[in-house]
């Protein structure tokens, strides 16, 4: 079965962009950037962190007058990249691109990650955020977040099993959490990333999935998925009819998905300023929004206090569902 063909070229072309990237000396410049930069991705090419990185890298080669490129340093979702990128070097030379599965999730449900998502990481900029939903395949019959509790009510072992696109996830905390306001038996059901889950979810091998989604909106216009909830303080305008969980009485499900630049702790302020400068501006840039909005993201922007205010309160926000849970990765 061939899966989002639209969005599979979209993240080929993206890939293709970046061979124009070109690597300098590796020498400071006049306005004391070393060059090149790299960006580290904690993710294989061809995915959409690595999409992301790749057209951000593009622009800000020619916004910072460097070589900008991509580091790909895949490996336990993210946490190989962060784990050596705390060693790297503090001229600017090296930026992590992280996530909220990064600095967020990992630290909260794995308990061999080797670093402290505040201490370790100097924040630069928020570039990306993105929403997680709740989603039903067109076999399950459910038009809303009330109906489809009253399914899994009525048969929990055939509706209440949720797709989701790793063990320890956001997605597997945001089913837990509905699961007990009502009081219902769910059962998460891990997959090797959202290509897989959505085509269980599309051919009826799961009755529902919990996942970002750049993977499944383009199924919404086609009428084999329902989408019953979406994360975030306010309705995204490609699912205008669809309500947040915040509207549905879940209140802490507010928090959305993000993708943000770090340096390592020690990085002079100036340098710090200077990337944020180049980041918001591009951020800002038609071309982002034109690259990254089909895959699921939204462009975003701001100082480095207030990505490092992202990750406070997204710590805030799982720590206690996470803890309540008793979820101990294998």
């Amino acid at each position: 079965m061939k899966l989002a063909n639209k969005w599979s070229k979209t993240l080929m072309g993206l890939a293709l962009s970046s061979l124009a990237l070109s690597l300098g000396a590796g020498t400071a410049t006049a306005q004391g950037l070393p060059d090149p930069i790299k960006l580290v991705v904690g993710y294989p090419p061809g995915g959409t962190a690595d999409a992301v990185a790749r057209v951000y890298a593009e622009k800000l080669r020619v916004e910072l007058g460097v070589g900008v490129v991509v580091d790909n340093r895949a490996g336990a979702g993210g946490q190989v990249a962060a784990q050596g990128f705390v060693r790297g070097p503090k001229d600017g030379s090296t930026l992590l691109v992280a996530n909220n599965h990064m600095l967020s999730t990992l630290p909260l449900t794995v308990k061999t990650v080797a670093y402290d998502p505040i201490k370790d990481f100097a924040p630069v900029a928020p570039i990306a955020k993105f929403e997680h939903i709740l989603a039903v395949g067109k076999n399950t019959p459910a038009k809303s977040l009330d109906e489809y509790i009253a399914l899994v009510r009525q048969q929990p072992d055939v509706f209440g099993l949720y797709g989701i696109p790793a063990p320890g996830s956001a997605p597997q905390f945001i089913g837990y959490s509905i699961a007990k306001k009502n009081g219902l038996k769910m059962t998460a059901v891990p997959y090797r990333g959202g290509a897989p889950l959505l085509s269980d979810l599309l051919g009826g091998h799961v009755p529902a999935a919990v996942d970002a989604i750049g993977t499944i909106t383009e199924y919404v216009a086609k009428g084999e998925v329902k989408v019953l909830g979406v994360t975030g303080p306010e309705r995204l305008d490609i699912l205008k009819d669809v309500p947040t969980f915040v509207e549905l009485g879940y209140g802490n499900l507010n928090a959305s998905g993000w993708m943000g630049i770090f340096a390592p702790v020690g990085t002079d302020p100036a340098v710090i300023e200077r990337l944020n400068q180049a980041f918001n501006k591009v951020s800002a840039m038609p071309d982002i929004a034109k690259a990254i909005v089909p895959i699921g993201f939204a462009p975003h922007s701001g100082s480095p206090k207030d990505l490092g205010d992202i990750v406070k309160n997204d710590l805030d926000t799982w720590g206690p569902i996470i803890r309540e849970s008793g979820y101990v990765a294998e």
